[in-house]
């Protein structure tokens, strides 16, 4: 199979590329992580097919690092037969050794090349991005502290703050993918403004605060406000279009976090597409599991108000004394059974009332028009606790003793003792949880200072030559 795929680059057959990627999925992938040799991309520009070269370089664009048993590379071949569209467009990156190295987390070569070349750590890509942009992008957290440590001993410390093409620093990245390593030297390090802005007017700050969906992402927001940092003056009303540059090959690895794509309402996309559309997918079914839990306590509260208004009756017009036909159920119960069930069913029917609503001010409480409609369901308990001590004489035909019309009266003020002993509980356990993370929180900060004050000052030992 890979020979039919050598002879459809030699005749720039795109078809045949297609088949055989259909009938063999990974066949390119195969190839590119092989050794020195032909490759259907050296066959192409040795033949001169613009649009096969421009096929394989969208599907594999690995293929452009390899070398043939020659060791010619495809950009060594089409410069040779100065096939100036084909070199156009494998250097439409305009990306360097030092670039694929990072991207690929070739931690040695990274070092070597940076040894050999120490300025080509200023060079940019084709999106104006740096090498730290790649790093970042690609989780590189290892890269990203040597490329720092080299910049910082080359006193080309200016590099950090470079932006891409869409006004980026390499703190907008960390902070919109919420890579807190990154953030945490970056700031440690106080090589990275702060409060530089991108094109759209976001400072790293804002990306922190506009994305966070979880415990983790606040604490990049608060280190990043302990730091001085800042929200841009102005915001506008309208929902903010955030865009990040990169493409789906920037990204390699399973670890790899964000790159860009097209603009997406309030999320930057420095996520490849792929992962990027599946993090969507994941936040927008939380929204979906919010609407649907809302819409449930909705239901149960309707439900469980309506039974307060509608109780189960126990009054009946059959004669007992008749001996035609049968008696009908209430005619079994005794008075004293009534009375315990018609309490047990107000119970748990005014328990669930009382949860439900609970239930709709949390999941309601970051909606701008939440105080009217906190004020709505309290209107509604209190009209509920008012009416429910009168509806025993309204569902029975009898006197009821005065300890069952004192225990429906008080009904509604235990229960809410009860649902306000179940809050507290909750509250308690999750400050206890606040203040185990804030005393994680400092005990690694003093374990740091102690104990690993020189961990992000790496000594390169020079290469031998």
């Amino acid at each position: 199979m890979k020979r039919r795929l050598l002879e459809a680059a030699q005749k720039g057959n795109i078809n045949e590329l297609n088949d055989l990627i259909k009938s063999n999925g990974l066949i390119l992938e195969e190839m590119a992580i092989e050794g020195a040799g032909n490759i259907p991309l050296h066959a192409a520009c040795v033949a001169g097919h613009f649009d096969f070269v421009r096929e394989l370089l969208k599907l594999m664009p690995r293929f452009t690092e390899k070398v043939n048993i020659d060791g010619f590379s495809p950009l060594h071949i089409v410069a040779a037969r100065g096939d100036v569209e084909i070199v156009r467009e494998l250097l439409r990156k305009r990306r360097i050794p030092l670039h694929y190295a990072v991207v690929n987390g070739e931690l040695h070569v990274m070092k070597l090349l940076l040894f050999a070349s120490p300025e080509s750590v200023m060079e940019r890509t084709a999106r104006e991005e740096t090498v730290l942009h790649l790093a970042v992008k690609n989780n590189r957290f290892d890269a990203v502290v040597v490329l720092v440590e080299h910049l910082k001993q080359n006193e080309k410390e200016q590099v950090i703050n470079w932006k891409d093409h869409k006004g980026n620093t390499v703190l907008h990245l960390a902070a919109a993918v919420k890579n807190f390593e990154v953030v945490d030297f970056m700031l440690k390090y106080e090589a990275a403004e702060v409060n530089t802005s991108n094109e759209s007017g976001l400072t790293p700050l804002d990306l922190s605060t506009l994305l966070q969906r979880g415990a983790g992402d606040r604490e990049i927001t608060e280190i990043l406000a302990r730091t001085g940092a800042t929200h841009r003056k102005e915001r506008s009303n309208s929902p903010t279009s955030i865009s990040f540059s990169a493409d789906d090959n920037d990204i390699e690895g399973a670890n790899s976090h964000q790159s860009d794509g097209e603009p997406v309402t309030n999320a930057p996309q420095s996520l490849s597409r792929s992962t990027w559309k599946n993090l969507n997918k994941e936040k927008e079914s939380l929204g979906d599991m919010r609407n649907a839990l809302l819409i449930v306590a909705m239901l149960i509260t309707s439900a469980t108000y309506q039974s307060m208004l509608q109780p189960p009756r126990f009054s009946s017009n059959v004669d007992p004394n008749s001996s035609k036909g049968f008696l009908v159920p209430p005619t079994f119960v005794s008075s004293h059974a009534k009375d315990v069930i018609y309490t047990v069913v107000m119970t748990a029917n005014t328990f669930g009332l009382f949860v439900s609503v609970q239930m709709i001010v949390c999941l309601t409480r970051d909606l701008p028009l939440k105080l009217p409609l906190r004020l709505c369901l309290a209107a509604m308990i209190q009209t509920y606790i008012c009416f429910m001590p009168f509806m025993p004489f309204t569902s029975m035909n009898k006197e009821l003793p005065l300890t069952t019309v004192l225990l429906l009266s008080v009904l509604p003020l235990i229960i809410s003792v009860l649902v306000l002993a179940l809050s507290i509980s909750f509250l308690l356990l999750l400050i206890q949880k606040w203040l185990a993370r804030a005393m994680d929180f400092y005990l690694e900060g003093l374990f740091r200072q102690n104990l690993t004050s020189n961990m992000y000052s790496l000594k390169h030992a020079t290469p031998r030559r």
